[in-house]
């Protein structure tokens, strides 16, 4: 497809368990043996679709891309979240605040995005990763082949 960054190589997959549509954005052809860049973002509607500015929600679709496009090479794992139009407006009062990412069932969904985002980087052929984003524990990745070798900012 073309973006505003130049062309990228779009790849859909379906959640088996959700039934969710998942995105891949891929530049380039990342191999296992080299580093990629990649990030997973998980879609959030007032970042991605009106470009809101917040540091509660990371880094920004855009930003990735355009770090992708600049390396000539990497991967935008787009993961897509069950809209509540509730839980939306409550994010929108809450300002700054995480309203929406409170309560339960967070854990068990944030372990099901980490599995897919995982599951789709191995299925693409990546193994090593540099990532986009701040550092986190990553668990489970190299059961999928993967490695974190470096965390690059956005």
């Amino acid at each position: 497809i073309e973006t505003e960054f130049g062309p990228f190589q779009l790849v859909t997959y379906r959640d088996r368990i959700a039934h969710d549509l998942h995105f891949a954005l891929v530049r380039g052809t990342p191999d296992a043996s080299t580093p990629t860049l990649v990030r997973v973002h998980v879609e959030n509607p007032l970042a991605d679709l009106l470009h809101w500015r917040r540091e509660d929600f990371g880094v920004a679709s855009t930003d990735a891309l355009r770090l992708i496009a600049e390396a000539g090479e990497g991967v935008l794992v787009v993961l897509s979240m069950p809209r509540d139009g509730e839980a939306l407006l409550e994010r929108l009062r809450a300002g700054s605040g995480t309203a929406s990412d409170t309560g339960k069932g967070k854990d068990a969904g944030q372990w099901r995005r980490n599995g897919a985002g995982a599951q789709i980087l191995s299925d693409l052929g990546l193994g090593q990763l540099r990532v986009i984003g701040t550092p986190r524990k990553q668990i489970g990745l190299a059961g999928f082949g993967l490695q974190v070798v470096e965390y690059v900012h956005a």
